[in-house]
């Protein structure tokens, strides 16, 4: 289309159906996991207890001084200021804080040490501090890794079937309804879950 001219538009070709079956690999990689495993290099294997508890220490002195900034400080703000700080700390101290999680996490891999005695030990307290049990989390835990991916064995992160649906679930396939269901797992599932397991 130049200098105003007019040119012809062939007719739009008709959309193919949309079918999610279709994107989904059915056939094996070309590789093998251990392949994958042989390509890392070798120190990525080995496990520092040093370098494990400089992490730790690190998270924990951010925390200590977001704390401390936070208790100091955002008292002496103007009052609209703190309606703003107190959030935005809150989520710098939970992300500093997950970072913690994620150390216990690896703990319960064994991955924190090459002593089963001091992975757990470290697990325990900061899965304690953190209010998440540490060794019924790490049985299960490893249970799911074990079976990922399979609708019949793995006990975590299990998808109902469409026919195992109840008539109410409908309802909460929205924005609105997986907020409510959100809230009531925060408020009740997580606390409930504490407390019995």
């Amino acid at each position: 289309m130049g200098a105003g001219g007019r040119m012809s538009v062939p007719p739009s070709p008709k959309k193919p159906e949309f079918n999610s079956l279709k994107r989904v690999p059915y056939s094996k990689p070309p590789f093998t996991l251990s392949e994958i495993k042989k390509a890392i290099p070798p120190h990525c294997f080995q496990r520092s207890v040093l370098r494990s508890f400089s992490y730790l220490l690190y998270d924990f002195i951010l925390a200590s001084l977001f704390y401390h900034v936070a208790t100091n400080y955002f008292p002496n703000l103007p009052q609209p200021l703190s309606y703003v700080a107190w959030p935005l700390y809150w989520a710098m101290q939970g992300c500093i804080l997950t970072g913690v999680w994620v150390i216990a996490h690896e703990c319960g891999h064994h991955a924190f040490s090459d002593y089963q005695w001091l992975d757990d030990t470290v697990g325990l307290i900061l899965h304690s501090s953190l209010l998440v049990p540490y060794f019924s989390w790490k049985y299960s835990h490893r249970r799911h890794h074990s079976n990922t991916g399979s609708l019949e064995r793995d006990e975590v992160f299990v998808p109902k079937k469409k026919s195992g649906l109840r008539w109410w679930a409908k309802h909460f396939n929205n924005p609105r309804g997986r907020f409510l269901s959100i809230t009531i797992q925060l408020t009740l599932g997580w606390p409930l879950y504490l407390a019995f397991n």
